[in-house]
């Protein structure tokens, strides 16, 4: 199975910035992932850098919204390059106003569940996004060994969009290497960090179909 491909640039070795960017433009899109230290422990990318990276790459952007109050910084990322802004079920209270200011904002709009989230609360929302990412790691953290006790919900979502006659795409993000994409299910799509960056694309692999 083929599935589009976009490295998280959390997982570059930024001492070597130039470079792993360089990388980072074989993959389809490029994952970004923002960070609040609130919502998950840890800090990362922002809007500035995010400009840079697609002025650097010219790649479409994915930008991953990791934040307890999303909806304040959608505006922040309504950059050039960036095509879809995804923000998490568990992280906010006000998820069908925020989806519906990101398409407002002419970009496509993506939730995420986290590992212990079950797919079932997302039902009166999937007719409203463009995009479910299923994370198998719990969020915060690059480097994490993909939990597959959560793959069976990629075929759940694909189950329920095929079944509800819907066009969402399905993400996985979290411990994917491509020694392991063979795991994944009806996806259409991985993040891939350290794999990405540090691992060895088997010779012959082939690339999604375009965004």
């Amino acid at each position: 199975m083929r599935y589009r491909v976009g490295p998280s640039v959390i997982a570059a070795n930024w001492a070597r910035c130039y470079e792993e960017l360089e990388r980072a433009k074989e993959g389809d899109f490029i994952h970004v992932d923002v960070m609040d230290g609130h919502f998950v422990p840890n800090l990362t990318l922002g809007p500035d850098l995010a400009r840079a990276i697609h002025e650097r790459t010219g790649k479409p952007l994915d930008v991953h919204l990791m934040l307890t109050h999303p909806d304040r910084y959608i505006h922040r990322f309504v950059l050039p390059g960036v095509f879809r802004i995804t923000v998490h079920y568990e992280s906010s209270a006000f998820l069908s106003s925020t989806l519906r200011r990101v398409r407002e904002a002419g970009l496509k709009a993506g939730i995420a569940i986290s590992p212990d989230t079950p797919v079932s609360r997302l039902l009166k929302l999937l007719d409203k996004v463009d995009q479910v990412l299923v994370m198998t790691v719990y969020p915060g953290f690059a480097g994490q060994r993909m939990l597959e006790w959560v793959l069976p919900k990629v075929s759940e979502l694909d189950r329920m969009r095929r079944e509800r006659d819907l066009r969402f795409t399905i993400t996985v993000d979290g411990g994917v290497k491509w020694e392991n994409l063979s795991k994944i299910g009806p996806a259409d799509e991985v993040v891939m960090g350290a794999a990405f960056f540090r691992g060895r694309k088997p010779a012959g692999t082939d690339p999604g179909s375009p965004l």
